[in-house]
């Protein structure tokens, strides 16, 4: 099975009241139905999100997202097993529960994150609409707090569905929180395209 690897260049930006926003850009990276899942680099952790049908669908078929090393974590609510949902203008940080490290599951077993079950209904996302999954990376009492954007789509006509990462942010002070859908100022942007900012996707085998 392959996976894409997507490795994000970003730049942190100083000075104004974005300084220490860390911001992807527009990804726009899509996993349908039967695709493989992406792997998003983020710093040294990575998550990896996508569509999973297992191998006797409709049984299995649900969006989720997912830690993939030690020091990386999402956000879920009280009870585990769902990725917590943020709006837009959401604040993430050290007083925001519960950051569930990796491995995600109990017993050192590592889960998906689900977001969406087209079974069942199940999840804190919509089957179609856009959301905000809330992470984290770091160790102890140190981490660094962030947020990804998420599209999920259904194609009724060819019961598909689709989950897109659109982008997502950091805040590159430890400890310090982010507003949710906070990204620096137009001009800050501006200077990320000059440098020359880019995802690169490679595929592996």
């Amino acid at each position: 099975m392959k996976k894409f690897v997507l490795a994000s260049s970003v730049l942190a930006l100083a000075g104004g009241a974005s300084a220490d926003i860390v911001y992807s850009g527009e990804l726009g990276l899509t996993v349908n139905s039967g695709d493989t899942a992406i792997d998003v680099s983020i710093g040294d952790n990575s998550w990896q999100f996508g569509i999973d049908t297992g191998v006797t669908p409709p049984t299995l078929d649900y969006s989720f997202i997912t830690a993939l090393n030690e020091g990386a974590g999402v956000f879920v609510p009280v009870f585990d097993g769902y990725a917590r949902r943020f709006a837009a203008g959401d604040n993430i940080g050290t007083l925001t529960t519960i950051l569930n490290m990796f491995p995600l599951g109990e017993f050192g077993n590592n889960i998906n994150l689900l977001m969406h079950d087209y079974v069942t209904g199940a999840g804190l996302f919509d089957a179609s609409g856009t959301g905000f999954v809330g992470f984290g990376f770091g160790g102890g009492i140190d981490f660094n707090y962030g947020w990804m954007q998420f599209t999920l789509d259904v194609d009724a006509d060819s019961n598909s569905h689709s989950i897109t990462l659109v982008d997502y942010a950091y805040n590159d002070e430890i400890n310090g929180s982010i507003e949710v859908g906070a990204i620096p100022a137009p001009g800050a942007i501006a200077l990320l395209s000059l440098a020359g900012l880019a995802g690169r996707r490679r595929r592996q085998g």
